[in-house]
């Protein structure tokens, strides 16, 4: 082949080279809000699981039996009223099932996951109290409150730790609670963001 000709050839394929399209990166001033808004939530989250982790004071089975159940009731007390008047207020003018998926939303994550990893705790409390030698075992005789919350925080994420071991069946059958209904109330919060009425009123892409 002439010289020439290569020339062309190599001249024809770099144009073509160059005219691609190319794949628009975004700015750092065009960064998605939810991306930013997301990260500061994650980091309030890991605030509020840093600071209870680091509770000092330990605990006899009397009071983790006193300190279970009256968080028990003061976190039910605390949660259950103003979700029950968020969506009743929203349900004026939404569907039932919307206005919680937006009362959850508007919850955030960061009282979410408190109210979650609290509740179990309290839960992991009572149990204990209820029997304090075959409950858990590498608990000792007189816990920590950040145990407690260390098992139901790492439980939540279906990693139970290995120093903390479920010991007697209800233990583990809330363990098993635990993980199950941490996936449904993950899978709730991120379904809250979904549009699903403009999901439902799209025209099919044929159409």
């Amino acid at each position: 082949m002439p010289d020439w000709a290569e020339d062309r050839i190599r001249s024809s394929l770099y144009r073509g080279f160059m005219a691609r399209p190319r794949i628009p990166l975004p700015a750092a001033g065009e960064r998605p809000r939810f991306l930013t808004v997301g990260v500061l939530r994650l980091l309030g989250l890991c605030t509020v699981i840093v600071v209870i982790g680091m509770l000092p004071g330990r605990l006899s089975p009397h009071e983790a039996g006193w300190l279970g159940w009256t968080g028990l009731g003061l976190l039910a007390a605390a949660v259950t009223g103003p979700l029950l008047v968020g969506v009743r207020r929203l349900a004026a003018r939404l569907p039932l099932a919307e206005a919680l998926l937006l009362a959850l939303r508007h919850a955030g994550l960061i009282g979410l996951g408190a109210a979650f990893f609290l509740f179990w705790t309290f839960v992991y409390l009572t149990l204990w109290w209820r029997h304090p030698a075959n409950a858990f075992t590498g608990l000792g005789d007189a816990p920590r409150f950040a145990d407690f919350f260390y098992y139901a925080v790492t439980t939540a994420f279906i990693s139970p730790p290995d120093d903390i071991v479920a010991h007697s069946r209800g233990v583990r059958s809330a363990s098993m609670i635990e993980m199950l209904t941490g996936f449904a109330l993950l899978a709730a919060y991120l379904g809250s963001f979904v549009d699903w009425r403009a999901t439902k009123g799209e025209p099919p892409p044929d159409a």
